[in-house]
């Protein structure tokens, strides 16, 4: 099988120098005031070879979004597979440990706090989508795993807490970016009240906390 040739590398560079310098300037500048003169300056191309490989800004946010959405599944799917590789663990921790880490990225990744912060007001309705149909189901599984242990209540709706749940951690990351004098204060107190939300959904004799 022969691999991509020249062209197929150049275009691969291409973009993704593009999108980099579309991730450097969305956090620093917002995706209002970066336009895509700016994008193409910073990337070193034209205006025509930024509109070959996007039809427009919104198009590489609304990627940068999904890509950042998927790390956060992949982490609720290692959390899933760390409860069923160890059955004696207490798996509400696996679920504390994922929000902390979920949070704590607002402060130590400027990436992740911009992009999610921006978003709704960006994406609009494909802000609902992408958090639907990427987001979502890992956080289901993530659940399923704890249904699957006993230590959720039996009757809980998974469909419905997980998307509670992400809407949750989304406000929370609004809440910590908004708090640019005192973010870990901000972490403190979103993940104390997350934790007491998710401890109504423990079974009896099972802590939120782990």
């Amino acid at each position: 099988m022969r691999g991509p040739n020249r062209r197929q590398l150049y275009a691969e560079q291409t973009r993704a120098d593009l999108v980099a310098a579309a991730r450097k300037l969305f956090v620093d500048n917002g995706f209002a005031d970066t336009s895509v003169e700016a994008i193409t300056a910073a990337a070193q191309v034209s205006k025509g070879t930024f509109y070959h490989h996007f039809p427009d800004k919104k198009a590489m946010f609304a990627e940068l979004y999904t890509e950042l959405l998927q790390r956060v599944g992949a982490l609720a799917d290692a959390a899933s597979e760390a409860i069923r590789a160890t059955p004696g663990e207490p798996a509400l921790t696996a679920v504390s440990n994922l929000t902390h880490a979920f949070l704590r990225r607002t402060i130590d990744d400027p990436l992740h706090r911009e992009l999610m912060a921006q978003a709704p007001s960006v994406l609009v309705e494909q802000y609902r989508h992408i958090n639907d149909t990427v987001a979502q189901p890992p956080i289901e599984r993530l659940l399923t795993a704890l249904a699957e242990r006993g230590d959720v209540e039996p009757e809980v709706p998974v469909a419905t807490v997980a998307r509670m749940l992400l809407a949750v951690l989304c406000e929370g990351n609004q809440i910590i970016a908004a708090a640019a004098a005192d973010r870990e204060d901000a972490l403190a107190r979103t993940f104390h009240t997350i934790t007491l939300l998710m401890s109504g959904l423990a079974a009896d004799g099972v802590s939120a906390h782990g």
